[in-house]
């Protein structure tokens, strides 16, 4: 009897997937409804390596341990040289060197172009009919590459996944240099084939780090660096509480010294620095210079490159910043008018990297939130608006943080925006994940009212893995106070356990 069952059985699975694959065959379309998505994924998710797929492979980028190590090596000579000639700028020449020798692989040469061909990002993913529910295909690309011909490989991408899986459309899924790679498919090809555009923490207006990096403007300070390590310690845990009361008392005795050293040596080599290396290592690489804001281009342009050397990487940075990056709003109004949907996910209170003259503002850790919200206003790092304040736009919706530190109105678009407060960049939960997904599978366009769990300000629960609305109650992660009672109880706990 059981085998008869099990015959049954499996002739009825046969059947329905048969029947399935019929039902798609008979006009080519899939009505399962789930729209395809595409992980559109950001800077160097993939590692660069040289001889791919042959027995001399090496990693590029990220340098190998052994690489690393080498440069380390090659600096000491010339460490111990200015110790006690204070030759600062033979110094520059040999530090020069070993930016050079540590991005060698990886450099592209006036025009942009690899000089070395046979470097390529380690894997690709290749389109699949795979379309369920919570799933996505990863688009990676040679983040070096100019952004019109990693949008070509989107288009492309996107075309394929249309053909395998019967749908007409695609969600993308992009987040941090992956924005500014969707803003240009965008410009180039429309979106007709695009129901649903995400921006995950992304790079789509460029990143104040790099602005500032791309003029020559270096500023170590020793609290930005303390805040910055700071990012790492997060919630609201006794011991992670104590940590950070530790990292701000002791913390200072190593940090501001050595922050203080770093600044003052970069003072006297950085010119030269730049001038003998980063220009041409760092600077001739195409695909970099969209994290450049719009604003900072030209100065930066004129810091980093030669008019007639580079002329031909010019023409391609120039068609990047004019035409997409100056005209952002412009092309997104057009595709939602066009029927896509559109989602802005933004993350606050981390530090901002701590290298630039202004280093307060608020961000995932790396990107400000400003440019990931397409224009909010926001509290420097570590405070709060000033009593009374209102928000700037009055739109009939309160857009302020109940932490008093971001105001959304002033956002390109208020209600399609969202803000995850203590979500660092691209480190995602389960509950971001599904977040997200839910975003993409409405049936219209989501707004910051469309999903009571999900207003325009949420909090980012590192030990449940959840998203939770943005509270009086959980707002305050920063928090140094020594919590005796509690870290007694976790001492209490771990001893219990063993």
């Amino acid at each position: 009897m059981k085998k008869i069952i099990s015959v049954l059985l499996s002739l009825i699975l046969a059947l329905s997937v048969s029947i399935t694959v019929f039902a798609k065959s008979t006009d080519g379309k899939c009505d399962c409804g789930y729209v395809p998505v595409i992980y559109v994924t950001g800077f160097a998710q993939t590692d660069l390596v040289a001889n791919p797929g042959t027995e001399d492979e090496y990693h590029v980028f990220i340098p190998e341990a052994k690489t690393l190590v080498t440069c380390v090596l090659h600096l000491v000579m010339p460490i111990v040289r200015l110790c006690i000639t204070k030759d600062y700028d033979t110094f520059a020449y040999s530090l020069a060197g070993v930016v050079d020798e540590l991005f060698a692989d990886a450099a592209c040469d006036a025009d942009g172009v690899p000089l070395n061909p046979n470097v390529d990002i380690e894997f690709r993913d290749e389109p699949t009919a795979m379309h369920t529910a919570y799933t996505f295909n990863s688009f990676r690309y040679d983040w070096r590459e100019d952004i019109f011909d990693i949008a070509a490989e989107l288009n492309d991408f996107i075309e394929e996944t249309k053909k395998l899986t019967g749908h007409d459309k695609v969600a993308l899924k992009a987040e941090s240099m992956g924005g500014a790679v969707a803003m240009t498919y965008i410009y180039e090809y429309g979106s007709d084939s695009v129901d649903t555009l995400v921006m995950q923490s992304a790079a789509y207006r460029g990143i104040t780090l790099m602005g500032s990096l791309f003029k020559g403007d270096i500023n170590i300070k020793g609290d930005s660096v303390l805040d910055y390590i700071g990012n790492f310690l997060e919630g609201n845990r006794a011991d992670m509480m104590l940590y950070r009361a530790l990292l701000m008392s002791v913390g200072k005795l190593v940090i501001n010294p050595l922050s203080s050293f770093l600044d003052g040596l970069f003072d006297k080599v950085g010119d030269a620095l730049y001038a003998e290396s980063l220009k041409h290592t760092i600077g001739w690489i195409p695909g970099v210079w969209a994290f450049v804001p719009f604003e900072d281009y030209e100065e930066a342009k004129a810091y980093i490159l030669d008019e007639d050397v580079n002329a031909k990487l010019i023409e391609k940075l120039d068609k990047y910043q004019y035409n997409v990056a100056a005209n952002t709003k412009e092309l997104l109004d057009d595709a939602i008018a066009d029927g896509m949907k559109l989602c802005i996910v933004s993350h606050y209170g981390k530090a901002g990297v701590p290298v630039n003259t202004y280093d307060k503002y608020q961000s995932d850790f790396l990107i400000d939130t400003k440019r990931t919200s397409f224009g909010a206003t926001c509290a420097d790092f570590g405070t709060a608006f000033e009593d009374g304040y209102v928000q700037q736009i009055d739109d009939g919706h309160n857009h302020i943080s109940c932490d008093c530190q971001v105001d959304a109105s002033t956002c390109t678009y208020p209600e399609y925006t969202w803000f995850i407060k203590d979500m660092v960049h691209t480190w995602y939960t389960r509950g971001y994940m599904k977040f997200v997904y839910d975003l993409i599978y409405s049936d219209e366009q989501p707004t910051i009212e469309t999903f009571s769990q999900y207003p325009q300000f949420l909090y980012n629960n590192q030990e449940t893995g959840t998203l939770d609305i943005l509270s009086a109650e959980n707002q305050n992660t920063r928090k140094t106070d020594i919590d005796v009672k509690g870290i007694a109880e976790l001492i209490k706990d771990k001893v219990e356990k063993k």
